[in-house]
């Protein structure tokens, strides 16, 4: 019986079928997964130790679906998200609620996706959410441009933060409406209190 968690897999879900999307390398991707994993507690712990703060233990319906999905992220922009994420969990001020869904939200975004949503949210950062009496649009102007997208690719990412809840669609400043694709100046979106969380959870800890 096979031991690396890939061989594993195909063992279980279809043997020699699925062995063929698995490879000779499973063990390797195995062993790549671990280290990942190492990493992630490692980074999590800086994280917190430059805020003067030991880790405390992390619930497991957290922490177990964090690290495996973490283990799997090749991205170093968003392996540090996921360490950030496992800092907040952790931290033993709790500035930051993790909430079991932000696993999952985090999982479906790519790296652009990911870097849309930090500049979408720079300014809501540190901002309480008592301090908006109304949404405070963000304008997506030139974002597509500034991002190297295609305007299909730029709607679809657009789509994607819609889709997890982390920005509500304008077509206007306060009125909700269906988004325009392409993007222009007068195109809008709407922060969330769900958005807004999300991304502090997804930023290293603060003193």
């Amino acid at each position: 019986m096979p031991t690396d968690p890939l061989s594993t897999l195909a063992v279980a879900t279809g043997g020699a079928f699925l062995g063929k999307f698995v490879g000779p390398a499973a063990e390797h991707y195995g062993k790549l997964a671990l280290e990942r994993a190492q990493l992630l507690g490692a980074k999590a712990t800086a994280y917190l130790a430059a805020v003067g703060r030991e880790p405390q233990a992390v619930e497991p319906k957290v922490l177990l679906p964090l690290v495996q999905a973490a283990s799997l992220e090749t991205d170093e922009t968003l392996a540090e998200k996921w360490a950030a994420l496992l800092a907040n969990a952790a931290d033993p001020a709790q500035r930051v609620q993790v909430q079991p869904p932000f696993v999952e939200v985090l999982r479906q975004l790519t790296p652009v996706q990911a870097k849309m949503l930090s500049q979408l949210y720079a300014r809501e950062r540190g901002v309480a959410v008592s301090e908006h009496a109304a949404p405070n649009p963000f304008i997506l102007g030139s974002m597509a441009q500034d991002l190297g997208l295609t305007k299909q690719e730029f709607a679809l990412c657009v789509d994607n933060l819609l889709r997890l809840r982390l920005c509500a669609a304008l077509d206007g400043p306060y009125q909700m409406g269906p988004f325009k694709y392409p993007a222009s100046p007068t195109s809008y979106l709407n922060p969330t209190v769900f958005g807004r969380e999300f991304v502090r959870a997804c930023t290293p800890p603060a003193a």
